[in-house]
């Protein structure tokens, strides 16, 4: 029989995750600059990265209830001019925010993720579709806006997609950790452990897609069964995915893990429903490796 591992914490994850990653280096890129964020919604929130890992937010006067806060984040360089900030928000509950900023035409998207107390992360799946309608207890919102302009509702921003559906990917994280996921439709994608401490573990859990570029995707993910979010940036034309894992120690609900993933990524095939994708041609022609 195959051997399947067990299921393990995020935080157990993180460890198995550190050594010889193949995550992007961190940049300073942003470090003395100040960007306005202005949301579509109306807010605005004035960013101020005073070094390569410690940032001021300040909110428009009354706008939120927290107007500003200083927090330790960490910042890759996706492309040149776009940007991933990511931070844990030390004045709220098992929250963590990510910044998508493209300073080459004025678009940003924020991700504010929030793990399940110990509560709602012990409710069983029936109990959860009864009063929710979803099986995973991890919340997101999506906001998008300009940079330094005030939002106009037309493009440049950021869009959600189809295109990544019926892609199956292969991605190396580092020696020791590979998986593959197959992104099955615009809510769900599997993922399955090739190699590492979750070796033969699979599941299939929500997600969402947008379009950051040409072949340059924000994918998020929320899992079920071990309360997770997953954010990263998919560049297929560099064949790289940069992101990050967002959970609890084990089942310490008062501690939350929050680490750098990256990957080398392959294109295993591509298979496009009819369903999905209509008349549209299949991406496959459009990618590289395609077919290997």
């Amino acid at each position: 029989m195959f051997p399947t591992s067990p299921w393990i914490g995020v935080g157990e994850l993180a460890q198995s995750f550190l050594e010889e990653s193949n995550a992007l280096p961190l940049t300073a890129d942003l470090s003395g600059k100040t960007l306005s964020l202005h949301f579509a919604d109306g807010r605005t929130v004035e960013y101020k990265f005073q070094t390569d890992h410690r940032l001021v937010w300040r909110a428009q006067p009354g706008e939120i209830a927290a107007s500003s806060a200083e927090e330790t984040y960490w910042a890759c360089k996706i492309r040149d001019g776009i940007y991933l900030v990511d931070y844990v928000e030390h004045q709220k509950q098992a929250t963590a925010t990510s910044l998508v900023l493209d300073v080459n035409c004025g678009a940003f998207t924020a991700v504010v993720g929030q793990l399940p107390t110990e509560a709602e992360a012990r409710l069983d799946f029936l109990s959860r579709t009864q009063s929710s309608g979803e099986l995973t207890g991890v919340r997101v919102d999506f906001s998008h806006g300009s940079i330094d302009r005030i939002f106009a509702a037309q493009p440049p921003y950021h869009r959600i997609t189809d295109e990544m559906i019926g892609r199956r990917v292969e991605y190396i994280y580092s020696p020791t950790q590979s998986y593959e996921h197959v992104y099955l439709n615009a809510q769900f994608y599997t993922w399955h452990c090739l190699l590492g401490s979750e070796k033969g573990l699979a599941d299939t859990d929500r997600c969402h897609y947008y379009k950051l570029g040409d072949e340059l995707y924000l994918f998020v993910w929320r899992e079920k069964i071990i309360p997770t979010l997953g954010v990263v940036v998919v560049d297929f034309t560099a064949m790289r995915s940069n992101g990050k894992i967002f959970g609890y120690e084990g089942n310490d609900f008062r501690k939350v893990v929050h680490f750098r993933v990256g990957a080398k990524g392959r294109l295993l095939n591509v298979t496009r429903p009819p369903a999905v994708c209509g008349d549209r041609q299949s991406p496959a022609s459009r990618l590289p490796n395609a077919g290997a």
